[in-house]
């Protein structure tokens, strides 16, 4: 166990990349005090994290056979957890993700009760504390029932086996007391992003829209190219919208990089969208891109707290996305944004229409959002909270 006055918080997150939940970790391990507090990361595979904590300082190490599916490497990933424990000997472990939580979850037990047995009495401690940070629990996902079950067991004793469970939205809160002794270790912190500079009109609008006229409406997504995040059901309402009259000229612009890259490919050239949609890849820092947008749509079938959403509301963006996860935390219908049901191509495609052709609307929705976002979801909040968790 650490003996110097600092505590060491050692973050566990299951891929490398530049997710939501890589967000939470690199935005976490930074912020924290450094005479408080010594960060060290442990991640699977994927640069982007890696990368970024390198550049801010912080250590960060792989798990080498960590990785998202669920598989044989997964004994030799809970080998490694369990040696780093006992090579870092952190204060806190703190988890993000569910393949991570799971297995981390259950070697710091292993790794505690290993200190507790040891033949070296000065070896023993208890006071290795877990805290689990759900990014959306992955049970309320589409998937078939008996996987669902399956999953649904393996979060419980995740959360079980930690000491703290921080939930980062109500829709998670909710699901969280329905699990049988968890309820009273369950904290709600919500996301929170800082102010950030964003480039002028016209130079985001040429960046990634470089032949859309001035008068082209843009339509953005900023996405990991997956799917959960539903763009194969944008792509198709949007097919719908190409084909109509009275509508001004719009563009579709998807940023971002993944797996489904080829899938949507084949739907843009399948609905004859070369004109409308286009897929321009991962841009570093897209968030300052926002300013060129007109409408954000976010049509995913599971999220836990975008931060995405955040930024697009803190740049002033009206908002379409899908009521899952903790959306409607951010977004209230009608007034903030606007809230369809997953996999409803009509309801993308009204929902866009609708604010195509509503200018104020659009205005009025996303000075809104813009206020609700700086008022309740600001990073400083959500980092006192999160030392709050590590310090009871």
């Amino acid at each position: 166990m650490n003996t110097t006055t600092k505590k060491k918080i050692l973050f566990l997150v299951t891929k490398g990349n530049c997710g939501g939940a890589q967000r939470y970790v690199f935005d976490v391990a930074t912020a924290l005090p450094k005479e408080k507090f010594e960060a060290v990361v442990y991640c699977g595979e994927g640069d982007a994290l890696p990368e970024k904590l390198a550049g801010a300082g912080i250590r960060c190490a792989r798990v080498p056979s960590l990785g998202r599916e669920v598989g044989s490497a997964d004994f030799a990933a809970f080998r490694e957890i369990f040696q780093l424990l006992k090579t870092e000997q952190p204060d806190i472990l703190h988890l993000s993700s569910s393949k991570a939580a799971a297995l981390g979850a259950c070697a710091a037990v292993l790794y505690k009760q290993s200190r507790r047995f040891g033949r070296d009495p000065d070896r023993f401690t208890s006071g290795l504390k877990t805290i689990f940070t759900v990014h959306g629990w992955p049970f309320n996902e589409p998937r078939p029932f008996v996987e669902r079950v399956a999953i649904f067991l393996l979060s419980w004793l995740t959360a079980l086996l930690s000491h703290e469970v921080i939930v980062i939205c109500s829709a998670d809160r909710r699901s969280a007391e329905r699990l049988p002794f968890i309820h009273k270790k369950t904290r709600l912190i919500h996301n929170g992003i800082e102010p950030f500079a964003v480039m002028e009109r016209i130079v985001a609008r040429e960046a990634f829209a470089p032949h859309a006229s001035a008068d082209t409406v843009l339509i953005v997504t900023i996405a990991e190219l997956t799917k959960n995040k539903g763009l194969a059901h944008a792509l198709r309402a949007v097919a719908t919208l190409a084909h109509e009259q009275n509508l001004p000229p719009f563009q579709y612009v998807i940023i971002g990089e993944g797996e489904l890259r080829q899938e949507l490919e084949k739907i843009i050239s399948e609905k004859n969208l070369a004109s409308f949609a286009h897929l321009v890849g991962f841009v570093p820092d897209a968030k300052t891109l926002l300013s060129g947008a007109d409408i954000f749509i976010l049509p995913s079938l599971k999220e836990g707290l975008p931060y995405v959403l955040l930024e697009a509301g803190a740049a002033g963006v009206p908002v379409v996305a899908t009521n899952v996860g903790g959306i409607s935390d951010i977004i209230s219908d009608m007034e903030s944004g606007m809230l369809i049901r997953a996999k409803r191509e009509k309801e993308i495609a009204d929902a866009l229409r609708f604010l195509l052709t509503n200018h104020k609307k659009r205005d009025a929705f996303g000075a809104a959002l813009k206020q609700k976002v700086f008022a309740d979801f600001s990073f400083e909040k959500m980092l006192a909270a999160t030392i709050a968790a590590y310090e009871s």
